[in-house]
């Protein structure tokens, strides 16, 4: 059997989920191989505006768009990681899917602060990572469920619709599902 890697796809916390920090996520999959995975929490802001965390940079951000930087995960929440749309054209880019790119180099920041060449993005602090075949043994458990990604639910809608709108793209209500069943 091939093993299916998920890539350009999309982890979604169970609601029953026990692990505070993942607990109602939403996570992208940015890289998955057989050496083990990395993601981005899309849907989990900070309180930061990324307008402040450029100034912090000593970046001029005049004209940057008000978003939340979101908190991506738990490893290196002092890294920062550039989703986005377009080509890998940044010092640091990596394509992951037909049109969005991860970046970690300060040239794009300079770019997003002047509201050029970068279409669609979200600015997370650190990222979630897990070792050789932990992720396939975690969802083997039931720890995630999958969907596809899309444009939408990583960059358009509201953090706060995110984790339900997943649901809905695997034709699941999540209203309906309860950690209570059978304890009426």
């Amino acid at each position: 059997m091939t093993k299916q890697y998920l890539k350009h796809r999309c982890l979604i916390a169970p609601p029953d989920m026990t692990d505070d920090f993942f607990s109602h996520t939403v996570i992208y999959i940015a890289r998955h191989d057989d050496d083990g995975a990395q993601g981005i929490i899309v849907n989990r802001p900070t309180g930061l505006q990324i307008k402040e965390l450029l100034t912090d940079l000593e970046i001029e951000a005049d004209h940057v768009h008000p978003h939340e930087v979101l908190q991506g995960g738990p490893l290196r929440p002092e890294a920062g990681f550039v989703l986005h749309t377009g080509q890998p054209t940044w010092h640091s880019s990596i394509a992951i899917g037909e049109n969005i790119c991860i970046t970690t180099s300060k040239d794009i920041l300079d770019a997003i602060a002047h509201n050029e060449g970068v279409g669609r993005y979200q600015i997370a602090l650190g990222y979630a990572s897990w070792e050789k075949n932990q992720l396939e043994n975690e969802i083997a458990r039931g720890d995630w469920l999958i969907c596809d990604s899309d444009m939408d639910l990583i960059f358009n809608l509201p953090y706060g619709e995110r984790w339900d709108a997943a649901y809905r793209k695997i034709g699941i209500d999540r209203t309906w599902l309860s950690s209570e069943i059978g304890h009426a």
